[in-house]
């Protein structure tokens, strides 16, 4: 599996720039992906609910109290791994407020994206950080527009691919019984055209 240094070197090479075996190794090109590579991959994580960085644990509440201004009763800490929370169970409302989440609920689950180690993203994934890093490196290392433009449309076909594929890792949500949906297939054409 590959590593960050592995995904980063691979994107230099897209756009005709040396690998690296570091990211201090000398250059511009160790310089822009030691800089651009963690927020990349971030945003990466954060556009989806990637099937393999979903996460849910029970936020811990603190004892202390907030801003009695905000309007909530009770303050939770953020995981430290946290990109993106998903959903909230348990709440009515909630904010977010630095590292910290309000709400007036005692309890609250939170399922959301964490930032996973480059070793568990699926080849797919690690194809559309590449293109997007290509990206971002292009106008950083080569000043090349081009080329930007080029691995950005890569990317966006990649993502929405590996968007797709995570996708099937999900069953599917069952059609439940309902009168509405009853009187939709029963009657729903009448005698139009001899549907009935």
């Amino acid at each position: 599996m590959p590593s960050s240094i592995d995904i980063a070197s691979n994107a230099l090479l897209l756009i005709g720039d040396n690998p690296i075996s570091s990211f201090d190794d000398p250059g511009a090109g160790a310089q822009a992906a030691a800089n651009l590579y963690p927020e990349t991959k971030k945003r990466l994580l954060s556009e989806h609910p990637w099937s393999f960085a979903l996460k849910s644990q029970r936020l811990n509440r603190l004892s202390q109290t907030p801003d009695i201004l905000t309007g909530y009763q009770y303050a939770f800490q953020l995981p430290t791994d946290l990109i993106r929370i998903w959903n909230v169970q348990g709440h009515s409302n909630y904010i977010l407020e630095g590292n910290l989440l309000l709400s007036n609920q005692t309890e609250l689950l939170c399922t959301y994206i964490y930032n996973v180690d480059e070793v568990n993203l699926p080849p797919h994934v690690v194809k559309s950080l590449e293109y997007l890093l290509a990206a971002d490196f292009a106008i950083a290392v080569t000043e090349d527009t081009g080329k930007a433009g080029l691995y950005e449309q890569k990317a966006i076909n990649a993502i929405n691919k590996a968007m797709a594929i995570d996708s099937q890792n999900r069953p599917q949500v069952s059609i439940i019984d309902s009168p509405l949906i009853d009187a939709r297939v029963g009657g729903g054409f009448g005698s139009v055209g001899g549907f009935r």
